[in-house]
Order: C-alpha cells, then structure tokens, then sequence
C-alpha cells in the first residue's frame, strides 16, 4: 500500500504516540527516560542504551535504532508498521526492551 506524505504523517504519529503513552504508562516507576517531539520518540534506560524510533518522511517508513537489533526500517502495510518478515513495530520494540531493560515493564 502506497500512502501519501499527510497519510504518512498522521499513521506515523498516531503509532509514536501510542508507543510512548504506552510505555509511559508501563513504565510508573520512572526508571525510562523518554521524549517524544518533531518524529523522533528517545527511550533511554537506566544504563543509558538506548532506542530511538523516527520518522523517515523521503521512504515512508518508521525507523528503529536499538543496541540489540541495530537499525529496522518498518512500513505500512495491511494496517500495522511491519518489517519485511511480518514483525510489528510494537512487539519488536518493547522484546528489544524486555532483552536489555532491568524495569519492570508489565508487557
């Protein structure tokens, strides 16, 4: 599915920041630091690692820069943000922070 430059925005923000009130939400100790402004949402943990998700207007595609996997470049097909092989933004990166994250996250 081919979507244009405001569909790509408002589908990209939406899942942003729906990711972030997520974790912000999961996250009621405070041991997360995140930001979330201008396309670019920054989780970073207590060891300092950390995950940044951004919005890559030119491909349509959400990145994820995460010290397990490295770079994942997701798009939007059948409804969701998914990589080549059917896994779903969400569910990568909350597995990716369950592998490094000592907090407590109920996921």
């Amino acid at each position: 599915m081919i979507i244009n430059e405001p569909e790509f925005q408002a589908l990209a923000e939406k899942i942003m920041g729906s990711l972030y009130d997520s974790l912000e939400k999961a996250d009621a100790g405070g041991h997360l630091e995140l930001e979330h402004e201008a396309g670019v949402m920054t989780i970073t943990l207590p060891d300092g690692k950390q995950f940044v998700v951004s919005k890559h207007a030119p491909t349509r595609q959400i990145w994820l820069s995460s010290p397990v996997s490295g770079g994942l470049h997701f798009s939007y097909k059948e409804g969701a943000w998914s990589l080549e092989d059917g896994r779903a933004l969400p569910s990568v990166l909350l597995q990716e922070l369950k592998i490094l994250s000592k907090v407590p996250l109920p996921f």
